[in-house]
């Protein structure tokens, strides 16, 4: 990455960090004794990586979450807003996906267990709780109010899907974890990729016409 000929130009999101860059690669090479899993085969080493990423993810994020979904019950109560029939629904819809993003967990644990190397289905754990993220993040918004458009307290402590554990219910956490869940939707691999592979390599859809 220090090579002559690579560029990195960071993007700065609209939560004010660069999470994501541009990398240009200008005449930049690659020592032979560098190459993993053989020249030309790069897609295929790409994919088992992020399917081990994706896989782990499935397994270890649901505990992330659960915690989140608490903490949102907490700040529905201490808001007084806990009562709100249109509120109680929305948080009974995010306290039921976590549950099946917990269910999607224990079957790929047990697909580890039993030797199973992740694949193309572990894009179904990556697509669910990034689109998921974005809907509760935005039922948290809508319970801070007018306190969301000034955060103030502790920022997120983690950048990666969901606050850490144990963080506090300051409208900063909230509101960066809010702004922070669409990135989600993208690293990764994004929401579009995800249904892709799906389509293709889970359900053996058709590939989309190439021009």
């Amino acid at each position: 990455m220090r090579q002559p000929g690579v560029e990195v130009r960071p993007i700065k999101m609209i939560s004010g960090e660069s999470e994501f860059n541009e990398v240009f690669y200008t005449d930049a090479t690659t020592p032979k004794g560098e190459v993993v899993g053989g020249v030309n085969n790069g897609w295929a080493v790409a994919m088992s990586l992020l399917g081990f990423e994706r896989g782990e993810a499935a397994a270890t994020g649901p505990i992330r979450f659960q915690a989140e979904i608490d903490r949102l019950l907490l700040l529905a109560k201490e808001r007084g807003v806990a009562d709100d029939p249109r509120i109680r629904q929305r948080l009974a819809d995010a306290y039921t996906k976590v549950q099946i993003m917990r269910y999607n967990g224990m079957r790929v644990l047990t697909q580890f267990l039993a030797g199973h190397h992740p694949g193309p289905d572990a894009a179904i754990g990556k697509l669910y709780w990034s689109e998921y993220h974005k809907v509760v993040t935005e039922l948290a918004v809508d319970i801070l109010g007018a306190d969301a458009m000034v955060p103030t307290g502790r920022k997120p402590s983690s950048s990666f899907s969901a606050d850490d554990s144990g963080a506090p219910n300051s409208s900063w956490s909230w509101v960066g974890t809010f702004l922070n869940a669409r990135a989600g939707t993208i690293y990764a691999g994004s929401s579009q990729i995800q249904r892709n592979i799906m389509g293709e390599m889970v359900l053996g859809l058709p590939k989309e016409p190439r021009p």
